[in-house]
């Protein structure tokens, strides 16, 4: 952050996986929340294609923090002549499917815990490669995969390994 903030970058955050690296999305936002709190110009990339199980569906927002309200004008209307060429109605399927589900308090709760479920499992996921890497007679140090999180794992293999 105090590098993008020095060179005065606008920081972009990726925001595909949101609940599934702890189960919790307040948890899994914070490092959106602390660039937010030290500049005034962030931009979100937020895809529900994963966490809400809408592949092939396109449902997913953009978000920019802006200035002030003229910098937002004219980011919307840059937003607009990007968006128009592209197609004259975005699909609505998927979005749909996200309204009513964080519409619903019964549902959203459903979804949540589908969340901590999915991020447990890739947790165990990770704990059982770990076990059977060590079962194997592997005698490397595998901890860095447990102690990752999330839907990817950096292996730490050099080329050679691969």
């Amino acid at each position: 952050m105090d590098v993008v903030l020095q060179k005065g970058h606008l920081a972009g955050f990726d925001n595909a996986y949101q609940g599934f690296a702890s189960g919790n999305l307040a948890t899994d936002r914070y490092s959106v929340v602390k660039f937010a709190e030290k500049t005034d110009r962030l931009c979100i990339f937020q895809s529900f294609a994963k966490n809400f199980g809408l592949y092939g569906e396109r449902a997913g927002n953009i978000h920019f923090l802006c200035q002030d309200a003229a910098e937002a004008k004219i980011v919307n209307s840059r937003l607009k002549q990007f968006a128009r060429p592209m197609y004259s109605n975005p699909p609505i399927h998927g979005a749909r499917i996200v309204d009513i589900i964080l519409g619903d308090a019964d549902l959203t709760a459903s979804w949540h815990q589908d969340l901590v479920t999915m991020s447990g499992r890739i947790q165990e996921m990770r704990t059982a490669l770990v076990g059977e890497l060590a079962a194997v007679g592997s005698k490397h140090d595998w901890s860095h995969i447990t102690n990752q999180i999330g839907m990817f794992a950096y292996t730490g293999l050099t080329k050679d390994q691969t």
